[in-house]
């Protein structure tokens, strides 16, 4: 009894409960142990217990699309269940022992009485719900992974030379950190504790070996970074088989960190499907150990990119102010013609690249100029695809420089397709493909759209991509289409005579605007942490040839965004703030 109110008086939940309600709590409350992996309660299932973490983490995860997504952590010292159990609702996501856990397990009846007779236990964990619910990104930000195993695959690897070279350059981002070799034997617990305590990352050097700290590590890690050499093969099934393995697979808790060195032995997939891996950090150079170091400290950025047609030309000059302000693109992604400038970074395109590849591709000639009489769309999308294959040819998306998606809408399922692997160019032929405007991508029994049609804007699916910091440039939000050319339209044949048959008649614009108008004013969960809305006066959603106004409008104001916003980048970027 008194070890468990000891216990509780570490945590700020209850230090400040009057002595009657901790002696009750201790009274009812049963202390009970976890092992990483270990189910707490099912999504769906009935509410029977309030818990509270004493030591570990747990991990909250929700059935999606792509399997388990996490929605967030509970560190020690707070409570899970308390929401189904105030309600009365089943659990609405699942929570699980991210590793060996002590919990404080209180019945339902008891949980009500406590609530009853002490108002003061009460009022602490209302302050907790309206806490989660004002901050629902407060988990990923507090209790985020500390704990990290970089795994070599293979004994050419120096997986302590990495480690001490990643603890040093997060250290640099104002984070303390640490590293520990692999050993022969696991650390003393009381040891390893004290080094978790006073340090916000501890990275643990490991080969796969099935030795005692092989395994050590497999079941205390919060997440692992597995290094593989492009000229190996994964051995199948990948060794984490200890009983915290399918823990390790079942939440996506790996990354595959691609070393490309050598002849490549295998497609970078073939490691992806041999770990589970979430996602791929290809190293190409010094500056991928700086991109790692900043996922590591929760210290990356995520470019979001919206669609919005020709206007989307400004997140061509929102790239050039960032890179100009040697602020790092460590994700980026993007929907429709947002996802066409993200590919380019993704490519690793230098800026006048860029320019060359997109003025070629869009600038040059309307790409939506194969204009035919409209059974399922208004062209034939043959243009576009050519347009694709020269510029992106059979570059994967698992294998580009920059961590990489972009989105579709699936309109048999009507949801939003999240494409992070296979041929890029296919992905992006999806991600456009506008209703009406261009032929849909037939995919198995989906039928593809544009991603402007489920999610134009996808923030909160980078926010479930890193714990970092989110950058949106949104080119649709206002003034995309003019008014006056649907007034008194003239005939098909009158406008041609007028504009020609290259021109692209106001139904474009309409569709175009249709597409991308359906989700602006909803409110997202996870917004971007700075927003940046281009106006792009004067340029419609189908005017390609109005290139050089839009990359400056949007160079422009991305300026002083980051200006504006500087105290956040500032300790990020590699640069004096921008005059």
């Amino acid at each position: 009894m008194d070890a468990i109110r000891k216990r509780l008086k570490e945590f700020p939940f209850f230090a400040g409960l009057d002595p009657e309600a901790l002696d009750d709590i201790v009274s009812c409350g049963v202390w009970l142990s976890y092992a990483g992996g270990t189910e707490l309660f099912n999504e769906g299932a009935a509410t029977d217990a309030l818990h509270f973490n004493l030591s570990g983490r747990l991990i909250v995860v929700r059935d999606g699309p792509e399997g388990d997504e996490v929605v967030g952590y509970v560190r020690a010292g707070e409570p899970v269940g308390e929401m189904s159990l105030l309600s009365g609702e089943p659990h609405s996501a699942s929570v699980y022992a991210l590793r060996d856990t002590e919990m404080l397990t209180i019945r339902r009846d008891d949980a009500e009485r406590l609530l009853h007779d002490h108002g003061d236990f009460a009022h602490a964990l209302a302050r907790v719900i309206l806490n989660r619910a004002r901050h629902p990104k407060a988990s990923f930000q507090q209790s985020a992974p500390r704990i990290f195993a970089l795994v070599a695959s293979s004994r050419s690897i120096d997986i302590e030379a990495r480690a001490q070279n990643l603890a040093e350059r997060i250290e640099r981002y104002g984070v303390r950190a640490t590293w520990m070799p692999h050993g022969d034997a696991a650390p003393d617990t009381g040891v390893f504790d004290e080094i978790e305590e006073n340090h916000d990352i501890v990275l643990l050097a490991a080969r796969v070996d099935g030795g005692a700290w092989y395994r050590f590590v497999l079941r205390h890690a919060d997440r692992f970074l597995v290094f593989a050499r492009r000229d190996a093969r994964p051995p199948r099934p990948f060794p984490m088989t200890t009983e915290a393995g399918e823990r390790v697979r079942k939440f996506r808790l790996v990354d595959l960190v691609m070393l490309h060195e050598g002849v490549p032995a295998c497609p970078v997939a073939d490691w992806i499907d041999a770990l589970g891996a979430a996602r791929v950090i290809n190293c190409r150079g010094d500056r991928c150990t700086e991109r790692l170091a900043r996922i590591i400290s929760g210290k990356s950025v995520g470019l979001v990119l919206s669609g919005g047609g020709a206007r989307a030309y400004a997140h061509i000059g929102a790239v050039q102010a960032l890179r100009e302000a040697r602020v790092p693109i460590d994700f980026v992604c993007g929907a429709s013609m947002g996802g066409i400038v993200a590919a380019c970074v993704a490519m690793g395109w230098r800026d006048d690249e860029i320019e060359t590849r997109i003025r070629d591709a869009f600038v040059s000639s309307n790409p939506l100029g194969d204009h035919v009489l409209p059974v399922v769309a208004l062209t034939k999308g043959k243009r576009v695809e050519e347009r694709l294959l020269k510029h992106f040819g059979d570059a994967l998306i698992e294998e580009l420089t920059v961590p990489f998606f972009c989105v579709s809408s699936d309109i048999t399922e009507g949801v939003a397709r999240i494409h992070r692997r296979s041929l890029l160019r296919k992905a992006l032929r999806a991600s456009i493909s506008l209703p009406g405007i261009l032929p849909p991508v037939i995919d198995g029994d989906a039928l593809l759209v544009d991603g402007a049609v489920i999610n134009n804007f996808p923030t909160d699916i980078m926010a479930g991509m890193h714990r970092g910091l989110t950058i949106g440039i949104d080119v649709a939000q206002r003034g995309v289409i003019e008014v006056d050319a649907f007034r008194d339209p003239p005939g098909f044949f009158a406008w041609v005579a007028e504009h020609g048959v290259r021109s692209a008649p106001p139904i474009v614009s309409l569709l175009m605007r249709t597409a991308t108008a359906r989700h602006e004013r909803m409110l997202k969960v996870h917004p971007a942490d700075i927003m940046i809305a281009p106006e792009v006066p004067g340029v419609e959603l189908r005017d390609w040839d109005e290139y050089d106004e839009a990359v400056s409008n949007g160079y422009k104001v991305t300026k002083a965004a980051i200006q504006e916003n500087w105290d956040a980048l500032g300790p990020i970027a590699d640069a004096e703030k921008p005059g």
